[in-house]
């Protein structure tokens, strides 16, 4: 348009306004997605496909999809490869950022909600009056194409019997489409209503929670994304890793800016890793437990694998492998279970608790339902040893004056 050399408007009538076209050439540039445009919205479920720019490098970031039927995207710039030869700028998975973009985006806009419902009923009930409207003029038109037919055929000269058999013809069809067009019309007159009133107050409810219809199964992709480009006019991102999160600035599309924070997972995991606090305690109980000792107390504490399922031993030893935690041998354990101090002292499990429960004999259980982790060389301390010899032969077990102090064990 800049090399025109001459423009005259509305030099003749045309198609469409001058402004339509206007408005139709800016979003064919749009569409295109070069130079900085977001481009047209497109079928991959990555919702902030064209709105990213990287804070560092100001580069549209490029999605990458992955997972087993490719349909988990991520968002990476390339800007720094480009231009220095190094590594990517940022990278992060797209779930979290473009879960917490929806949230927000349905945040500022629900409430609108509830009027785009009834302006939804209404268009409905509008199309629902153009329809019969146009049906009734339907209907208008086929009685005067019957009027027409008969008085053509009332006005043939009898005599002229192939002029009069075609006559005859055309008003056998125009009755036939006047009947057709009767029925259609009480057959419209009739019928429900587009939406009966149970209907449309699920209509107003949906309108008031449009996370409901946001997320459901049928809401097709490209709506979500023209929704997002509609009311945002692009994201600007980075990322951090201390603590790892993905930094954004919405820039709205009335000109205000918000931010926006993410958690991230820290590189090498994703978000279906097992939970720290169960690595760390398999770590402790692999001290005492074998591994299908290990997988029966978490389920007792109602932890989950990384993908949800309970635990078994196979997976217990994955893990420990995986982490590389070691499963030392019986008899080459520093530390001792409960039972195994009491065959060690030669009395029973019964007396072990007692001394542990009294400060006897040092012990600790890590959590409910785990077993108590006590240390082989604490069995040798003189307060333990004089303990167990009088459970042995049956005295009572002297007294511990918690102001005595003991010798510490070399």
């Amino acid at each position: 348009m800049d090399q025109w050399e001459t423009l005259i408007r509305d030099h003749h009538p045309g198609y469409i306004s001058w402004e339509e076209y206007v408005r139709n050439q800016e979003q064919l540039e749009l569409n295109v997605g070069q130079g900085g445009r977001s481009g047209a919205a497109k079928s991959g479920p990555a919702l902030l496909a064209g709105l990213l720019r990287c804070r560092r490098c100001g580069r549209n970031l490029h999605v990458g999809y992955s997972g087993i039927d490719g349909r988990v995207p991520r968002y990476f710039c390339r800007g720094a490869h480009l231009n220095h030869g190094t590594d990517r700028c940022i990278s992060f998975g797209g779930l979290r950022a473009d879960r917490a973009v929806s949230d927000a985006v349905l945040a500022a806009i629900e409430p609108a909600g509830v009027h785009a419902a009834l302006d939804a009923w209404e268009q409905l009930c509008q199309q629902e009056g153009e329809k019969q409207k146009a049906l009734q003029l339907s209907l208008e038109k086929a009685i005067y194409d019957v009027d027409l037919a008969r008085r053509q055929y009332d006005a043939v000269d009898p005599a002229n019997r192939l002029v009069a058999a075609e006559l005859e013809a055309r008003w056998n069809d125009a009755l036939r489409r006047r009947s057709e067009m009767q029925t259609r019309l009480e057959a419209a007159a009739h019928a429900e209503p587009p939406l009966s009133e149970g209907l449309r107050g699920r209509l107003l409810e949906l309108g008031a929670d449009l996370a409901s219809a946001w997320n459901h199964p049928a809401a097709p992709v490209e709506m979500k994304k023209r929704i997002l480009r509609t009311v945002l006019a692009e994201i600007v991102v980075d990322v951090t890793q201390e603590p790892p999160r993905i930094v954004m600035t919405l820039h709205w599309a009335g000109g205000v800016h918000t931010k926006l924070s993410v958690a991230k997972n820290p590189t090498g995991r994703h978000r279906k890793c097992t939970d720290k606090q169960v690595v760390e305690l398999v770590g402790e109980l692999a001290k005492v437990s074998s591994d299908a000792k290990i997988a029966s107390i978490l389920n007792r504490l109602g932890y989950r694998t990384g993908v949800g399922n309970t635990w078994v031993e196979s997976r217990v030893y994955s893990l420990r492998k995986y982490h590389k935690i070691p499963c030392v041998a019986h008899d080459q354990r520093e530390w001792l279970t409960l039972a195994d101090a009491a065959r060690e002292l030669a009395i029973s499990a019964h007396s072990v608790r007692k001394l542990l429960t009294s400060g006897t004999l040092p012990g600790r259980q890590i959590v409910a339902y785990a077993p108590w982790i006590i240390e082989r060389q604490h069995l040798n301390l003189p307060a333990v040893q004089e303990a167990a010899g009088a459970i042995r032969e049956g005295r009572r077990i002297p007294r511990r004056d918690p102001r005595q102090l003991e010798l510490p064990l070399k």
